[in-house]
């Protein structure tokens, strides 16, 4: 045999065992590099019928699918966990049965796919409660979904705040970040500051310096006066006021201000950083309501955060499901049209 011959052996040898070994010990994806891959992304099916047991529900994975091919690469999926819990804290079979489909609907959609455990209400009641019940639901996901691809990121609790202040919530957070780096010790986490995830509140936030696998996100609705004209569920200075205008400079500036703020703090700490929720309620004026969504997703571009509007349904609506079709205005403000 020649050299010649021999070298070339070896070659081929080498290049059939790659894709092998690149398969077993694959990179762990940066924090920073998920979310450039999240880009614009859209919070999905909070308080949608879908997960009650024997009830279909507004969803299917034909949604999954237009969401991707209206060029978001996210989707962040609140999850109320506590009602589906047993008195030994386990999570319902058929209530996770459910939770695998929608993963699967999104990963195989091709979309990143953020577990947003939503049961903050409970938690700011009786943190020790929350507590014990967050630490077991956690333990489950995290050990069912540790085999899901790198796609799929757990956020440990949406907008703490009232009792789960700063040092209440940075202790709680760094329990619950020890139970899920057991199963998945590399996978990208979401956290956010408390006072619902406030910018404000950045600074309190005390993250482990030795986890990359992090990113921090806020939410962001100001003008609150304008952002939750009408809403309901808001204090009456809110709830009774309408026809608030989101249409002058300085209000734009202050958006871009406060953006300022979060690039400064992420620089400083060099996290990488969501912007989870944001969005305008139905009850403001069309016209403004898209104004003000397009000058917040731009301003989140032009800082390299991914942003997710809230919502996909209900009531800051993004997609009207009595029609099947896109609230096209306000889609086109949050992914602007290909020229």
């Amino acid at each position: 045999m020649s050299r010649t011959t021999l070298l070339a052996g070896l070659c081929l040898g080498l290049m059939a065992l790659l894709p092998n070994a690149m398969a077993a010990d694959p990179r762990p994806l940066s924090a920073a590099d998920q979310v450039a891959r999240m880009g614009a992304g859209v919070n999905v099916l909070g308080y949608d019928p879908y997960w009650k047991a024997g009830e279909q529900g507004n969803y299917r994975e034909e949604h999954f699918a237009k969401i991707r091919e209206a060029g978001f690469g996210t989707v962040r999926v609140a999850l109320f966990t506590f009602p589906h819990l047993d008195e030994a804290n386990r999570l319902d079979p058929q209530w996770l049965a459910k939770l695998d489909q929608v993963i699967g609907w999104g990963t195989g959609n091709g979309l990143q796919v953020i577990l947003d455990v939503h049961d903050f209400n409970d938690c700011v009641k009786d943190v020790p409660a929350c507590e014990v019940k967050l630490e077991q639901v956690w333990t489950q996901l995290g050990e069912r979904y540790a085999g899901q691809p790198d796609q799929v990121v757990f956020e440990l609790l949406n907008e703490p705040h009232g009792a789960l202040d700063a040092k209440a919530w940075n202790g709680l957070f760094a329990k619950l970040l020890e139970v899920v780096r057991r199963t998945n010790p590399t996978r990208n986490v979401v956290v956010g500051p408390t006072r619902w995830n406030n910018l404000e509140e950045l600074d309190t936030l005390q993250l482990p310096e030795d986890d990359r696998h992090l990113i921090v996100t806020f939410h962001y609705y100001e003008p609150f006066a304008f952002t939750h004209q009408g809403a309901s569920w808001v204090e009456p200075q809110f709830s009774e006021k309408t026809g608030v205008r989101f249409n002058t400079p300085g209000q734009v500036a202050k958006i871009e201000s406060d953006f300022d703020k979060v690039k400064a703090w992420s620089r400083k700490h060099d996290r990488p950083i969501l912007l989870g929720e944001y969005g305008a309620y139905d009850k403001a004026p069309m016209e403004d309501r898209v104004y003000w969504t397009r000058t917040v997703a731009r301003a989140a571009e032009k800082r390299g955060f991914a942003h997710l509007y809230w919502q996909f349904s209900s009531d800051f609506v993004l997609y009207d499901f009595e029609r099947e079709k896109w609230v096209q205005p306000l889609l086109e403000a949050v992914i602007p049209p290909k020229p």
